[in-house]
């Protein structure tokens, strides 16, 4: 089902038309204007366009750090798992007494 879900950054109004629950779009653009008046305090002083497209990769820079160590901790998990097989493997194949 779609929904309109109005939302507000850098003082302009967007009525955006999705499928996604309102309340993540909402929380999505709370998100990008945090990111714009951050980078505003850092001293940006760039045209509004520029400003949400440097927020934009902050934001998606983050994701993709978040996804790398999310990817490692898979990796993990899956090295320690295959020990345990190994091991279990090996007790297998040991007789019993």
């Amino acid at each position: 089902m779609s929904h309109k879900v109005n939302v507000k950054i850098l003082g302009k109004k967007f009525s955006i038309r999705t499928s996604d629950n309102p309340e993540a779009v909402e929380a999505a653009a709370e998100l990008v204007q945090q990111q714009v008046d951050e980078l505003r305090e850092l001293g940006a002083s760039v045209g509004s366009d520029r400003l949400i497209t440097l927020a934009a990769l902050n934001l998606a820079g983050e994701l993709l750090k978040k996804g790398d160590t999310e990817i490692q901790n898979i990796n993990t998990v899956l090295s320690a798992l295959d020990d345990v097989v190994s091991q279990a493997e090996g007790l297998a194949k040991v007789p019993l007494r």
